[in-house]
């Protein structure tokens, strides 16, 4: 029988946020979608225009953060820097009796900071990631950066195919929201889950392929074949990056 459990311990939302008339104005709505494409249909923003750190419209995503639990403790995305530095990480785990030194292992999906940047709340535990993601990290946040989070870490695995973590849990390579983007498929108690990141941000990119406006023709047609490759595990549950968890 599979011991493994498998939970949200943080449940993913977004603000958006504008700058006007020399004030920012803070958006919110429940609904995914909104958060993500639709307000910046909503106000006029085009890719075809202007790239997305020039478009006037910022955000504040938490990601989902999961932890898993079997013959090791694993911690997937672990979440954006306020996560960390007030201590919502801690408490999330804390509530459900786990330390951080309880953790054996922190996955990342992918090294975006709404994902990736409270690992600094975790030195010194081993970090499994995909292959080109540190690369990509780079271009974002600067070597330097770079360079200072993987010297306060443990040992760093980075995945170029399907690896199994633990008995019933798989990590494996889902390129297409970033060039190193993995997933995980955890065998529990209650099903088969898939743990997207944001590879599916949302339910409708599963269920319609429904994908940010944002994306390339290239990174669609990654995304696709990644999409079909996770969808062959066939899971009986999806934790998308950024909506709430459903059954397939």
């Amino acid at each position: 029988m599979v011991a493994n459990s498998c939970e949200v311990i943080i449940q993913p939302v977004c603000l958006r946020f504008r700058w006007h008339q020399d004030e920012l104005v803070y958006l919110f709505s429940s609904a995914p979608e909104q958060q993500l494409d639709r307000m910046e249909l909503m106000l006029g923003i085009d890719p075809a225009d202007q790239p997305i750190f020039r478009s006037n419209v910022g955000f504040l995503p938490v990601a989902s953060t999961v932890l898993i639990r079997g013959e090791k403790t694993l911690l997937v995305d672990p979440g954006n820097h306020h996560i960390g530095a007030y201590s919502i990480l801690w408490h999330a785990l804390q509530s459900r009796g786990v330390e951080f030194n309880d953790i054996d292992l922190i996955v990342t999906t992918h090294t975006h900071s709404d994902h990736a940047a409270a690992i600094t709340q975790l030195p010194g535990k081993p970090w499994l990631l995909g292959a080109d993601e540190l690369d990509e990290m780079a271009l974002i946040e600067g070597s330097p950066i770079v360079e200072a989070k993987k010297s306060m870490m443990g040992p760093i695995t980075e995945i170029v195919d399907e690896l199994e973590l633990m008995p019933g849990i798989v990590a494996f390579p889902t390129p297409g929201h970033s060039a190193g983007h993995i997933s995980l498929v955890a065998d529990t108690e209650a099903g088969r889950v898939l743990i997207a990141g944001d590879l599916t941000m949302t339910k409708a990119e599963y269920t319609h392929r429904d994908y940010s406006h944002w994306y390339n023709q290239q990174q669609l047609d990654l995304l696709h074949s990644s999409l079909d490759r996770a969808q062959s595990y066939k899971p009986d549950v999806v934790i998308p990056g950024h909506d709430r968890q459903f059954s397939t």
